[in-house]
């Protein structure tokens, strides 16, 4: 195991004798970290906090540490990262308050500056770029992309292959496969790049673009377009994750549905 001299490991920590401590480490009792790992300079990291393999975490990173919520009491609850993650530059990432972790998936690239409050949870292959910042019980779905220096309300919910623009802030959820832009943030299109590298066949990108057309482009409210859509499009798998996702919305999805009319990129919504 290569552990710096100058870093300080507490006693009870668990780190695999291939991982790597850089200098001025400070890592909390309560850690474990996997094979491969490496944690760099001046990072610190306490909690419940378990850390996969063959993560890069940079200097001055701090995970694991006590939520920014009056509510916490100190019970004990943690972070979960998966493995191969790249972890940048003086990221923050809290462990949750009340119960549970706060959790990042395999395969995750968190870019300088990104915060994740208490309770966030990412899934596998969501990319984060600098400076955006996510309050406590966001949920990010696989294979996301966040651009720079956006920000996210509480509880707000972004569903799988989404991105999301640069300078973008969001109040409600944003739906599976769309192009979130703008603040408060509208659904511009369907993210056909995304899905056309994630392997989505063009008969399933027609049958999602279909699906935003009835609720985004038609003049009817939600409650008719989603029966609409289930009688009327092929029911592959991603459609019933559209339909599932906003029937399941707590908080409302991106756009009011005359606002989204307006606000559709004519480019980005006929890409498939």
């Amino acid at each position: 195991m290569a552990i710096h001299k100058t870093a300080i490991i507490t006693d009870g920590a668990l780190i695999d004798d291939t991982a790597e401590v850089g200098p001025y480490a400070v890592i909390g009792s309560q850690v474990k970290i996997g094979a491969g790992t490496k944690i760099g300079a001046h990072v610190v990291i306490d909690g419940d906090t378990t850390i996969g393999k063959d993560c890069i975490i940079f200097a001055g990173a701090a995970i694991g540490l006590e939520p920014q919520d009056l509510h916490y009491t100190g019970e004990p609850t943690g972070v979960i990262i998966g493995d191969r993650c790249n972890i940048r530059e003086h990221v923050t990432i809290h462990r949750a308050t009340g119960e549970g972790f706060t959790v990042v998936g395999d395969d995750c690239f968190l870019m300088c500056n990104v915060h994740l409050a208490h309770n966030c949870k990412m899934g596998n292959g969501v990319i984060v770029a600098n400076g955006t910042m996510m309050a406590g019980h966001v949920s990010v779905g696989d294979y996301t992309v966040v651009s720079g220096l956006c920000v996210f309300h509480q509880f707000v919910r972004v569903g799988r292959l989404v991105m999301v623009s640069g300078l973008s802030g969001t109040r409600q959820d944003l739906p599976p496969f769309a192009m979130g832009d703008g603040r408060p943030s509208v659904v511009r299109g369907i993210n056909a790049v995304g899905l056309r590298r994630k392997g989505i066949g063009t008969a399933v990108r027609s049958a999602i673009k279909e699906a935003y057309r009835l609720l985004y482009r038609s003049d009817m409210n939600v409650s008719q377009a989603l029966p609409l859509i289930e009688e009327q499009i092929e029911p592959y798998p991603e459609i019933k994750e559209i339909v599932d996702f906003i029937r399941s919305s707590k908080r409302g999805v991106a756009d009011s549905i005359a606002a989204g009319r307006e606000a559709m990129d004519e480019v980005a919504f006929d890409a498939i």
